[in-house]
């Protein structure tokens, strides 16, 4: 190897290693920052939700629920077999 290509070698080997420190600072400073805001003591959040009045929150007495009628209703499912049944050798199949 010549000394010019180990020159190319070392320089990206420096900048890998460079940016692998920084990468490393910037995810650590995101951690800190977090850990920060978690530590903080934060305003509690109100323990009764006010409702507006144009919201309902009882259903109207005019309202009935009505239930889901079957219309033609499915037959009973009988174990039976069909009495012609031809075997697949007579029809010369197999």
């Amino acid at each position: 190897m010549s000394p010019l290509d180990m020159l190319i070698f070392l320089f990206f080997i420096l900048v890998t290693v460079k940016a692998a420190i920084a990468c490393h600072d910037h995810w650590r400073d995101i951690d800190e920052a977090a850990e920060l805001a978690a530590s903080r003591k934060v305003r509690p959040a109100p323990s009764a939700v006010k409702v507006a009045k144009t919201v309902r929150t009882v259903r109207p007495s005019s309202v009935r629920v009505t239930p889901i009628k079957r219309v033609n209703a499915p037959a009973a499912v009988r174990n039976t077999t069909i009495a012609r049944q031809t075997p697949l050798k007579d029809k010369g199949a197999a």
